[in-house]
């Protein structure tokens, strides 16, 4: 695999690894936790993350080629838990990990954040400080806290349709 441009200061936590491919640029103050042992973040071709860029994967997190991570955009496989009140949530540990899966050509806006479990199809874009906790399909456009889609590609009429 390529030789990623990764921009001072960055910061890797953990025992996974990350995998890039070629033509990848991290901007300043990237993040990445890999609180376990066998986790791998994935990193397409021709894919470029914004400053202070942040990642929390137990397990697996996969990003297509050809994407535009925004800046302060958070993907995370996991969270913390906080069932024991009598517990801080900090040694608490961590939920179960469900993989993260981002497709080929997506713009992802500022702010945004990613949770556990989702997977986002090819040629999408998601709207600013949005909350992705569903899958998105291909060829659409999300927006929001939490996302919902605002637009889809209309194949047979060849153009991008509102959704009500």
């Amino acid at each position: 695999m390529g030789k990623p441009s990764i921009k001072q200061p960055y910061s890797v936590y953990g025992y996974g690894e990350i995998v890039y491919g070629e033509n990848v640029f991290v901007a300043e103050h990237a993040w990445f936790s890999l609180p376990a042992p066998g986790s791998r973040i994935t990193i397409g071709d021709n894919t470029q993350l914004g400053r202070f860029f942040g990642s929390s994967c137990a397990q697996s997190i996969a990003i297509g080629h050809s994407c535009l991570i925004g800046e302060r955009v958070f993907i995370a496989d996991v969270g913390h838990m906080y069932d024991d009140p009598f517990k801080p949530i900090l040694i608490s540990g961590l939920t179960e990990p469900r993989p993260v899966t981002i497709g080929d050509d997506v713009l992802v806006g500022v702010g945004t954040f990613i949770g556990p479990g989702v997977t986002i199809g090819n040629h999408v874009m998601i709207g600013a400080n949005s909350v992705v906790l569903k899958d998105v399909p291909s060829y659409s456009v999300v927006a929001g806290s939490p996302a919902q889609i605002v637009k889809i590609f209309d194949f047979t009429a060849g153009k991008w349709t509102s959704v009500s």
